[in-house]
């Protein structure tokens, strides 16, 4: 799909960083129904509502549906004609009608052929989302200016019916293939394959109806269920970490410590991520405090101590105070410059400055002259994972401990580069056989280090119980927290929320009042987070730590479920190997790397976005995500669907409540176990 330039969104740089959109102008109370369903447009463009009728009725090979779209369509290549005939798409700048940007000037396009025009369409479809757009005839581009779903839906008609009962060259069903991939990718995959333009509408096809069918095969499945259900994908092979580690012995060193030693406990805690540092430091004072007459307070304490650590989401607040106040290196002082763009690290960064045998030897030196480091009795290590492959090559494997959560290469190639994957593997393929507690918080993160290097960590899955220590879920307000979504596409689907809401109160229908965290601006305390009746969680990842902190707090949370699910936690999951990750990210161990499962992980998230391609891939590693695997959590597959639940009662969030926090509780017995072993194991 040809590669399109997203349009730059205008979002008040005032706003208060936690607020209703309620303060906002709303959108009137029509403007869901124009935006997406092409309804109330006009007389002049009664063509909508009666070709959408007829693909209700009769789905989309019905008869009346094809003779309307084939008028439509007959309307439209005539008007191509046209262009080409008069010289406007030889490279002319054609504008937008009616579009301005903000400071006055025309919306201006260079269209260079026939496959560029729809891009006229995509600006509009802009225009309609997020401004007051103007209102096009329908002799203007025929009607799509208008409704440009409506181009994307006549197309794939015409398409479908070539495709299934056409008997028309390859090569033309090919042309036919690409311009309508090209509609689809420009109108209904941006911004960032998050919008919902069709999951809340009343077309009777929804944007996972329609990619299913993108390709030049004679199959047709009139729908996404349909699909799914005549190409099903085998279960995920879920095993319990006892079963992955069947001998994994350990000593009671731990609960003889904690009562022979008044001396307190260091740990070191290596890693990137502040949260995931804590979560590991808090279930290790977990298994210390059980340990101590059978869970009571007292004994000794435990020092922390934190390295190469950013406070992310911690900023300004009194965890993260704490943190800060215990970090004994930063990632900038030992490795000369930030870890990501949004720490601070130029997009003109040189090359990569360090080789692997250069990094190994510098941490070996700086582990030696490094107090704390010395002195502690455990060393925690977790992101970047290629980070503890070298502090097992600089350290050894005593006292250390291992947890996997992101890719194992991602930030690599800035850091070290291609060339020194070579020398990479070996100490990675060390690691994995002289770490004896190495295991993953997270399904997929467990699967991917097997297809990469060979190894496959036991699932121990996050507790977060300092969450659970700081704060419970005791809800003071009514509103619903839209928790921390900064994903490209949040200005767009947060739109469309605003649309359906208004459209609901114009109906007397119950609405929730949502309220929009934005935690670059200002963190929340997990006390202020549990306030909320509802939380909502848009993935941006397959794995996020704030999963774990929400079934810690006990607050019911809302998230998108397949095959909604697929357009959030793919597009940007760069830290797992995703496409926003360079492509040296995805490589495999020529020796240990070991393909036991029937799609890769890698080959979906490629940088390329094939919306017709991979979907039976992405519905198999969806399964090993926690998004899909942990139980109570308010599923809804569209914009439309999410607001609806949002409205359950308290009484119901109660109850909702009251099944997560058991369900943490079950997952804390059986973590504690694998700790308490995993901790002796390392001495």
């Amino acid at each position: 799909m040809k590669a399109v330039a997203l349009a730059v969104l205008r979002v008040a740089a005032d706003r208060d960083p936690l607020e209703s959109w309620d303060s906002e102008e709303a959108p009137a109370p029509s403007r869901a129904a124009a935006f997406l369903d092409c309804d109330g447009l006009g007389e002049d463009h009664v063509f909508w509502p009666i070709f959408r009728s007829a693909l209700n009725l009769e789905g989309v090979l019905g008869q009346t549906t094809l003779e309307l779209a084939v008028r439509k369509w007959s309307e439209w290549e005539s008007y191509q004609d046209y262009m080409v005939q008069s010289g406007q798409l030889a490279g002319d700048i054609l504008t937008v009608p009616g579009l301005t940007y903000a400071n006055g000037s025309e919306v201006e396009l260079r269209i260079n052929g026939l496959i560029d025009l729809p891009v006229i369409f995509q600006k509009a479809a802009y225009s309609q989302l997020f401004d007051q757009p103007p209102k096009w005839g329908a002799s203007e581009y025929v009607g799509f200016l208008s409704c440009p779903v409506g181009f994307v839906l006549v197309q794939y008609v015409i398409f479908i019916a070539n495709k299934v009962r056409g008997n028309l060259d390859p090569s033309l069903l090919k042309d036919y293939w690409e311009g309508m991939v090209n509609a689809f990718g420009l109108i209904y995959a941006v911004p960032s394959y998050v919008l919902d333009h069709s999951e809340s509408a009343n077309w009777g096809l929804t944007s996972f109806d329609i990619a299913v069918n993108l390709n030049v095969e004679r199959s047709y499945y009139r729908n996404y269920e349909a699909y799914c259900q005549e190409t099903p994908i085998p279960p995920p092979l879920l095993t319990h970490w006892s079963h992955d580690l069947p001998s994994f012995q350990s000593s009671d060193w731990w609960c003889a410590k904690s009562t022979t030693t008044s001396e307190p406990l260091r740990v070191a805690l290596i890693g990137e991520h502040g949260p995931v540092n804590l979560d590991h430091l808090s279930t290790t004072e977990a298994v210390w405090r059980n340990c101590a007459t059978d869970g009571a307070e007292g004994g000794p304490e435990i020092e922390a101590g934190h390295f190469f650590t950013y406070l992310w989401a911690l900023e300004g607040t009194a965890q993260g105070e704490e943190l800060r106040r215990s970090l004994r290196m930063s990632w900038e002082a030992f490795w000369g410059e930030p870890l990501t763009k949004s720490q601070g690290r130029s997009e003109s960064s040189s090359a990569p400055r360090w080789t692997v045998a250069g990094a190994v030897a510098a941490l070996k030196g700086w582990a030696w002259r490094e107090p704390f480091l010395r002195a502690a009795r455990i060393q925690i290590c977790c992101e970047p994972l290629w980070l503890c492959v070298l502090m097992h090559a600089a350290v050894g494997s005593s006292r250390l401990l291992v947890r996997v959560s992101m890719c194992l290469l991602h930030s690599f190639s800035q850091i070290f580069g291609e060339q020194e994957l070579p020398h990479f593997w070996p100490l990675v393929r060390a690691m994995g056989s002289e770490v004896k507690a190495i295991s993953a918080a997270a399904r997929i993160s467990a699967e991917m280090l097997n297809f990469q290097a060979g190894i496959r960590p036991p699932y121990v899955p996050a507790l977060s119980l300092h969450v659970e220590a700081a704060a419970q879920y005791r809800p003071n307000s009514p509103d619903v927290l839209l928790f921390r979504f900064r994903l490209p596409g949040a200005p767009g689907f947060i739109r469309v929320l605003q649309m359906l809401s208004e459209e609901a109160k114009a109906q007397g229908l119950p609405v929730a009042r949502i309220v929009i965290m934005d935690a670059s601006k200002k963190s929340l305390s997990f006390q202020e987070i549990g306030h909320y009746r509802l939380l909502a969680l848009l993935p941006h990842v397959p794995y996020a730590q704030r999963l774990p902190d929400v079934f810690a707090l006990g607050s019911p949370t809302l998230v998108p479920a397949q095959p909604l699910l697929h357009k959030f936690m793919w597009p940007f999951a760069g830290p797992f190997c995703g496409r926003s990750d360079p492509d040296l990210s995805r490589s495999v161990d020529p020796i240990s790397g070991n393909n036991s499962h029937p799609y890769s992980p890698f080959e979906f998230q490629q940088k390329i976005f094939h919306p017709g391609h991979f979907e039976e891939d992405r519905r198999y590693w969806a399964q090993y995500t926690e998004w899909e695997l942990w139980p109570h959590l308010i599923r809804f597959r569209s914009a439309r669907e999410m607001l609806h639940l949002a409205t359950m009662s308290q009484e119901e969030a109660f109850s909702i409540s009251r099944l997560m926090r058991a369900h943490h509780q079950v997952l804390r017995k059986d973590s504690l176990q694998y700790w308490s072993k995993a901790l002796s194991a390392c001495q």
